[in-house]
């Protein structure tokens, strides 16, 4: 089961590597905000040095109507494919 997905950068920081940038950003999986725990958990791990959350947040919603998945942006909860409303808790849970 996939429990996080997205972009992740590295800086050389002194004589180790750290994580300077890291994002929810998967078209594919498109995962939940709440994500981010498990991203921390899994770097913790490693005692990789890291961001204190998400440095940039993607928002993702399936339409109920159209079932296309959408990135919300500027909270505008609205399908770009249908024009209906998009519900304000994440769905896209690909194991439903």
């Amino acid at each position: 089961m996939v429990l996080s997905a997205g972009e992740i950068s590295f800086v050389r920081e002194a004589d180790r590597w750290i994580v300077s940038e890291v994002s929810n950003q998967s078209t594919g999986y498109c995962p939940d905000l709440s994500s981010w725990s498990e991203v921390a958990r899994a770097l913790d791990d490693i005692a990789l040095a890291r961001p204190s959350g998400f440095t940039h947040e993607v928002v993702f919603r399936r339409c109920p109507d159209c079932q296309e998945h959408n990135i919300v942006r500027e909270d505008d909860f609205v399908c770009v494919f249908c024009g209906s409303d998009l519900p304000a808790d994440w769905n896209v849970d690909p194991t439903a």
